[in-house]
C-alpha cells in the first residue's frame, strides 16, 4: 500500500510539473509544441471532469444545505474541486492538472449549471472563455474546446449536428 501511494503522489507532482513546464515553454520547436498541445489536451479534460465534479457536488451540498437548515443544523463548508483529475492515456490512466484559478471557476460553473442558475449555453460559453485562458497560458496554437459532451447534448436536442461545430468554432474563436 505504501508503494502505491507514493507512486501515486510521483504521479501528481509529475502531472503539475507537466502542465508547468508546458506554460513555461515558449519557443515553437515542433517538439515543445506537440508538448504544450499534448497538455492541452489533458486540461481540456481536466476542465470538462471539473465541470461535472462541480455540478456534482454543488447539487448535493444544495441538498444537504436544505436539509441542514430544515433540522436547525449547521451548513456543511463548501465543497472544492480537486487538485488532480484522472484521464486515460496510452499507458492507462494518468493524472491531469490545472492551476486552482482555472478549475474553481469551472467547477463553480458546473455547479451553477446544475442549479439552473445558467443554461447550457452560457455555460458553453463561460467555461471556453476559461478554456480560452489556459489556451493562452499554454501558448497554443488553436485553443482548447471545452464541454463537447455538452455541446453535442445541446445538438442532438436540437436535432442539428451541425450546431455542435459551430458552437465549438464560435467559442474558440474560429468560425
Amino acid at each position: 500500500m505504501l508503494f502505491k501511494d507514493n507512486a501515486k503522489k510521483k504521479a501528481l507532482i509529475a502531472a503539475k510539473k507537466a502542465y508547468n513546464e508546458a506554460a513555461a515553454l515558449k519557443g515553437d520547436t515542433r517538439e515543445e509544441m506537440a508538448f504544450r498541445r499534448r497538455i492541452g489536451f489533458r486540461s481540456r479534460t481536466h476542465l470538462d471532469k471539473v465541470f461535472v465534479e462541480g455540478a456534482t457536488k454543488i447539487g448535493r451540498y444544495q441538498e444537504v444545505c436544505v436539509h441542514a437548515e430544515a433540522s436547525g443544523q449547521e451548513r456543511p463548508a463548501f465543497p472544492k474541486p480537486n487538485m488532480f483529475q484522472t484521464a486515460k492515456g496510452p499507458q492507462g490512466v494518468m493524472y491531469t492538472f490545472v492551476p486552482l484559478e482555472f478549475s474553481e471557476e469551472v467547477f463553480k460553473l458546473g455547479g451553477q449549471y446544475q442549479t439552473m442558475e445558467i443554461d447550457a449555453f452560457r455555460a458553453i460559453e463561460l467555461t471556453q472563455d476559461v478554456a480560452n485562458r489556459v489556451s493562452f497560458d499554454l501558448d497554443l496554437e488553436k485553443p482548447i474546446v471545452s464541454l463537447q459532451f455538452l455541446r453535442d447534448e445541446l445538438a442532438a436536442a436540437t436535432g442539428d449536428a451541425n450546431s455542435a461545430e459551430e458552437s465549438a468554432d464560435e467559442c474558440s474563436g474560429e468560425g
